[in-house]
């Protein structure tokens, strides 16, 4: 009896291995297809042994403080990008054409600024040379980079955004200045993590942030930082990101 009962157990024991085993391969078979397909990452930081970072503004909001910002770049020789929502070159394309004209990199920041994981491949297209249209035509500058609207983002919207001949790029130093806190929390928020291939996200028209990004500037270039633009901190393929979106040279 104990014989005939153990049988029954093993027998149904290894079936539900058996079973188990299906499922777990049938799982990992799921997994494997969608892992050996590369997962399309944007640019969050890049790889480098120089104390460089770039600075990436935002403009979706209002033109209020361009002129200042503007004005401490100047005074600091620094050079940075502005990504552009089509919508804002629209209502402020002098503001558009004084970032330009003082040397600044501009970027696409959409056409609308729409949540662009919700949107078809024919839409995302339509944003990115929609918005580039418009910034080519009143800044003069070919337009090659792309950061998505509060930072969403799918394999589509990467893979549409590169088959455009656009770079996507994040950012890895957030001052948070979108929430606006008080001055000095964003300035121990973005120096205390700052890393060399950062790419800093700040905003314009938001009421703290020329005070804050003054500061800024002045902490970490006394720390032997240098800015430059997101082109010029971002490698030309052939490149590796990996699975944090660190941009790596190839090879």
């Amino acid at each position: 009896m104990y014989g005939v009962f153990s049988w029954k157990k093993v027998v149904a024991a290894f079936s539900l291995l058996v079973l188990a085993g299906f499922g777990i391969a049938g799982a990992a078979g799921r997994v494997v297809g969608v892992s050996t397909r590369p997962r399309e990452l944007p640019i969050y930081s890049v790889e480098t042994t120089e104390k460089a970072a770039a600075l990436g503004i935002n403009c979706a909001w209002d033109d209020s403080d361009i002129d200042r910002l503007l004005g401490l770049l100047e005074e600091r020789k620094i050079r940075a990008t502005f990504f552009v929502v089509g919508d804002w070159c629209d209502r402020y394309p002098e503001a558009v054409r004084r970032i330009a004209v003082a040397g600044h990199e501009l970027g696409s920041h959409s056409n609308t600024h729409p949540d662009m994981t919700k949107l078809s491949r024919e839409e995302v297209a339509q944003q990115l040379t929609r918005s580039r249209e418009k910034l080519e035509t009143v800044s003069g500058q070919e337009i090659r980079l792309f950061r998505p609207p509060s930072g969403a983002y799918n394999d589509l919207v990467v893979a549409t955004a590169r088959e455009l001949g656009f770079e996507v790029i994040q950012w890895s130093n957030d001052s948070i200045d979108w929430k606006t806190p008080p001055v000095e929390e964003m300035v121990e928020r973005v120096c205390g993590r700052a890393q060399k291939g950062d790419i800093l996200l700040f905003h314009a028209g938001k009421a703290n942030t020329p005070a804050a990004l003054e500061q800024i500037l002045d902490r970490l270039t006394n720390e032997g930082y240098q800015f430059v633009t997101v082109g010029e901190l971002v490698y030309s393929p052939p490149y590796t990101i990996d699975h944090t979106g660190r941009q790596r040279k190839a090879g």
